[in-house]
């Protein structure tokens, strides 16, 4: 019996050898559909490791809040005065630092420099908040804050598109139609590079910041932090009942705001990138099907080509089963190479990405490698068990007759 399947699979290969030309476009579709579908596992799981890695270091016990349009369509800004509130350790004793921000794209200007930027205005508390470092400079002080006066510390890729190689600290840059001091470069964190961070103050005076009917300045976010980690969902329910008594929603309304964890982010994130991964592989599947397809339509060619060799074949004491095996193999032969080369070109195409995107990996895992032979196979057998049993059935007599 393993005599018999060598000699089958010696078979095969040499039937191949011989017809390149049309191998190569038989298995093309196989090929194509293998590469996306392991390529694209191979993306979505390293979108999901970005994904996690980033938010992660935005802290565990850091909670966002947002504002969002009510059931009516109406949108109640948050406010500095809401994040004071939010601060009372009497109503919110699980929550610990609470920080307003207001945010804007901006242009920037130095020299002949000029980009639109992420500008945001935040308290002495930012870096605490945001869980960011200074690598060059210094953070603006509570005095400056206080003063309202114009300095601001920069990203790495802020710093590096207005100043190049340059020495960016005690520069003046012109926000808008503000004149700003940097006085401080991030520490690249991997995202949210491109960034200027000024005082909370400066950025109402300075910029064209929002307000509220009754004066308000208005804010975008309200970063908060628990008192520690195991704490994040109890803040977040008490954070949840204070913004309800403030903006006066009454048991049984819709929030108009949103309170988010860094974990509940990526969870959302991850399951829309799941179902982009399967939505997405499931289109490249069709080039398996339409591939599966064309193997069954060359294997019926070959048949046909090969009817005298089988009727010669039954003739000599060839079993049903035999003929089934021998183009089996043929079919599996084929649909196996297309996956192995398919695999190799995601494994290319893996490795180019990774280099070129900063921090971002791309690697084709064994199960995806595993995934292409088993689903390799299965094709195979799926789309040759039809071809194969439509040889073993011809008559001997008729096959060694046939021209």
């Amino acid at each position: 019996m393993v005599t018999s399947v060598f000699e089958n699979l010696r078979l095969s290969i040499s039937e191949i050898w011989t017809n390149k030309l049309r191998a190569f476009l038989t298995v093309l579709g196989i090929t194509i559909g293998i590469a996306a579908v392991v390529l694209l596992l191979s993306l979505g799981q390293a979108v999901q490791v970005y994904l996690n890695t980033q938010f992660a270091s935005l802290g565990a016990n850091t909670i966002t809040i947002t504002a969002k349009a009510d059931k009516n369509d109406r949108f109640d800004s948050l406010t500095e005065e809401l994040a004071q509130k939010l601060s009372d350790p009497k109503r919110a004793p699980a929550v610990g630092l609470v920080m307003p921000q207001a945010s804007s794209n901006y242009s920037v200007t130095y020299a002949n420099n000029q980009f639109t930027v992420n500008v945001v205005g935040g308290t002495t508390d930012y870096l605490t908040a945001q869980n960011r470092t200074v690598s060059k400079g210094r953070f603006f002080s509570a005095d400056e804050y206080q003063q309202s006066i114009q300095v601001a510390v920069i990203g790495s890729t802020t710093a590096e598109n207005l100043f190049g190689v340059g020495d960016p600290i005690d520069q003046t840059i012109r926000v808008q139609t503000a004149l700003v001091q940097v006085i401080g470069v991030f520490k690249t964190a991997g995202s949210n590079d491109d960034i200027v961070v000024m005082p909370l103050t400066t950025f109402k005076t300075r910029l064209k910041n929002s307000y509220t009917a009754d004066g308000q300045a208005v804010i975008n976010t309200i970063i908060v932090q628990a008192v520690d980690s195991t704490k994040v969902d109890t803040a977040t329910t008490q954070l949840k009942t204070i913004l309800r008594e403030e903006r006066g929603i009454s048991e049984g309304e819709t929030d108009n705001f949103t309170v988010s964890t860094a974990a509940t982010i990526a969870s959302t994130l991850n399951s829309i990138v799941q179902i982009l991964i399967i939505f997405l592989a499931a289109v490249a599947g069709i080039s398996l099907l339409v591939g599966g397809i064309n193997i069954m339509n060359i294997m019926l060619v070959s048949i046909t080509e090969r009817t005298r060799e089988i009727g010669l074949r039954k003739a000599v004491g060839a079993q049903f089963s035999d003929i089934v095996i021998l183009f089996l193999i043929q079919a599996i032969v084929l649909t196996l190479i297309g996956g192995v080369v398919g695999v190799m070109i995601a494994w290319g195409a893996s490795a180019i990405i990774s280099a070129i995107v900063p921090d971002f990996s791309v690697i084709v895992q064994s199960t995806s490698i595993i995934f292409a032979v088993g689903i390799s196979t299965v094709i195979g057998l799926f789309f040759g068990v039809y071809p194969a049993s439509r040889a073993a059935q011809l008559n001997p007599i008729d096959a060694l007759r046939y021209e």
